[in-house]
């Protein structure tokens, strides 16, 4: 007869279990001790022979389940003599369980097997995985810093320790230099006693674990990227790095432990606008610095970049100058913050920057340049070496329309531009300018952004978008400013666009003047006015940098008074699209004595509905309503009277 075979210590498993509704296999430890046993009625058992199957720890490619658990095959029994061992059952990497059966039957002194193994299913889980240690995660490179003096850069050395680890729903704390040289010191300790770490693991940038031992008696390990070494001379790539260190036991269970780091700090920018105390610049008559296009020197404009000097000083070198230049017809501008330009004109920003790690590798192609405009110049020398300055920048500019108040605000966001300067002919964009130039036919308040580009790619972020300029300069000018915002302040450059127009009360024609008599209903208005830069949407004459040939000038004159019972009178009259004179009508029940003439003046058709079209004025005359008595009735016109 065959023996028969059971066996005596292990888990309830989906055969045993044969009551209740839970059919969920048992979970055990991988690491443990199975009992069995056996029985010949007509002879000895002479061995026992044991097989264990596992599923797969993932489903297959393009399957969403695990397969079910295989049978064994005759090549996967054992033999053996015992009646009871302690298994180490195994899981996989970055899989803590997995689902096995254990088939187990006797063999008779003769030979003969037990038809039907004993057998029962389980989920085997690896709850105490070892522990990995980083002992210590260190990058050492050179930074640049501004020098005390504030003149250019200097380089010095600094070790940055790295402490962060990753974690969901959360950014990098910690910032190491581009091209700085990586120390990860390593170990590991198993978490429970006769654990075995059998492999220790790690990854940076590589594609897969790249794998080390622990020689006997030693304890830990040192891990090194870009330390000099032939073949380890290349820093990682920037940007956000995630090292882990991953401890393997002998059931195939791993533990990670990480360090989360951004490679590469962040350049920083600022304005570096021309200098309006140099003699170049004339002065008219309301302080305003100018210089006539004819007289510009064929050198350019000293004192500023736009002249060789944009190919010649390198960004970290540029002094702080919150400055721009304004081109109107044939004249520049020398402007300041919060100073008016004109409409439609053409403005140049120009910016300096400090960047502490990355290589200068400015976009000059060797195609590049041979472009019969390059200027050549240290600034556009592409370089892998690093001189702490930017290698461009990219400007952003939005303008909050007039007109505007303070609950009701329109704005007008222009996209950011693109990376400058740029000489690659296989680049779609490629601004070869050394500056920031927008043309704006937008009325109201500007506000404009210079982010610093490294050889890295990175930018400055400090201020993200033009919503945030828009709440730090809004924030500043309520003084409800936070801390940031206060300190962001002076990387914002606002100055208004639009020179309002103007009532030419000189002229002896005009009319009305303060304290005017009129001694009828029938008052004449003679607004007199002109536009410095007028802008009419729409014409096919317009160009960049120029007045529209049409000027638009729309006239209202209100009227604030009282009436003969005492109360206050108000009437608005329109004087009409590009009309000057034309006569107001007082209304029949204004009673004589001194009044008040409020006369707007916009140069734009309709400012209110068209946000950002043109900008009004208003200019406020006393005059006296004295009518004579041929002129005057006390009494208001009605129906069927005279």
């Amino acid at each position: 007869m065959a023996p028969e075979t059971w066996v005596t210590a292990a888990p309830f498993d989906t055969i045993t279990i044969v009551r209740g509704t839970d059919t969920t296999p048992t979970r055990i430890p991988v690491r443990f001790h199975v009992y069995w046993a056996g029985s010949d009625q007509d002879g000895a058992v002479a061995g026992f022979f044991w097989a264990v199957t596992e599923t797969l720890p993932k489903p297959p490619d393009g399957f969403l389940e695990i397969p079910n658990l295989p049978g064994p095959k005759p090549q996967d029994y054992h033999f053996t003599t015992a009646t009871d061992t302690t298994f180490i059952f195994n899981v996989a990497e970055e899989v803590p369980d997995r689902q096995h059966g254990f088939f187990i039957y006797a063999v008779d002194n003769k030979g003969k097997g037990d038809p039907t193994p004993a057998r029962f299913v389980f989920v085997a889980t690896d709850r105490f995985p070892p522990i990995p240690l980083i002992l210590e995660a260190r990058a050492d490179g050179i930074v640049y810093e501004l020098s005390p003096g504030g003149n250019g850069v200097v380089p010095v050395a600094r070790s940055y320790f790295i402490t962060d680890t990753d974690r969901p729903f959360t950014l990098p704390r910690d910032t190491v230099p581009s091209n700085s040289r990586l120390t990860f010191r390593c170990s590991a300790r198993p978490r429970i006693p006769g654990s075995v770490i059998t492999a220790l693991r790690y990854k940076l940038d590589e594609p897969d674990f790249v794998s080390t031992n622990i020689a006997p008696g030693q304890s830990e390990f040192v891990v090194r990227y870009n330390d000099g070494t032939p073949g380890n001379d290349q820093s990682p790539a920037a940007g956000t790095k995630i090292f882990i260190l991953r401890a393997v036991d002998q059931a195939q269970g791993t533990e990670d432990s990480t360090r989360r780091f951004v490679m590469n700090f962040s350049p920083i920018t600022w304005w570096a606008g021309p200098d309006l105390t140099n003699p170049i610049w004339r002065t008219n008559a309301f302080g305003e610095k100018f210089i006539p296009r004819s007289q510009l020197p064929p050198t350019g404009l000293a004192g500023s970049l736009l002249s060789p000097d944009s190919v010649q000083i390198f960004p970290a070198f540029r002094p702080i100058r919150r400055t721009f230049i304004e081109f109107y017809e044939d004249t520049l501008w020398g402007r300041n913050e919060n100073d008016v330009v004109h409409m439609n004109a053409i403005l140049i920003f120009h910016h300096g920057g400090l960047d502490e790690d990355s290589q200068y590798g400015v976009r000059v192609t060797p195609l590049g340049a041979t472009n019969p405009t390059f200027p050549g110049g240290p600034v556009l020398e592409p370089s892998d070496q690093v001189n702490g300055s930017p290698i461009g920048f990219r400007s952003q500019l939005s303008v909050e329309n007039s007109p505007f108040t303070a609950t009701s605000r329109s704005v007008t966001v222009f996209a950011e531009q693109f990376l400058f300067p740029v000489y690659d002919p296989n680049d779609p964009a490629e601004l070869t300018t050394s500056a920031a130039y927008w043309n704006l036919p937008v009325s109201g308040r500007a506000i404009v952004v210079g982010r610093a580009v490294d050889g890295d790619g990175a930018k400055d972020r400090r201020i993200t978008d033009s919503p945030d300029a828009q709440a730090i300069v809004r924030a500043v000018d309520d003084g409800i400013a936070n801390a940031r915002q206060q300190d962001l302040r002076d990387e914002v450059l606002t100055f208004f666009v639009n020179r309002e127009p103007v009532f030419l009360t000189a002229n002896p024609a005009f009319a009305p003047r303060d304290n005017q008599v009129f001694t009828d209903r029938n008052w004449s208005m003679v607004l007199l006015a002109t536009d410095r830069d007028p802008y009419l949407r729409g014409l096919p004459s317009n160009r960049p940098g120029r007045p529209s040939e049409a000027i638009t000038l729309r006239r209202r004159v209100t009227l604030r008074g009282f009436n003969t019972s005492g109360a206050a009178l108000v009437v608005t009259q329109d004087g009409g699209l590009n009309t000057d004179s034309f006569t107001f009508l007082a209304p029949a029940n204004l009673a004589p004595g001194p009044c008040q003439l409020d006369v707007e003046l916009c140069d734009c058709v309709t400012c209110a509905e068209q946000p950002g079209e043109g900008r009004c004025v208003t200019k406020t005359f006393s005059v006296v309503y004295a009518p004579t008595a041929t002129s005057f009735d006390a009494t208001a016109d009605r129906p069927g009277t005279k």
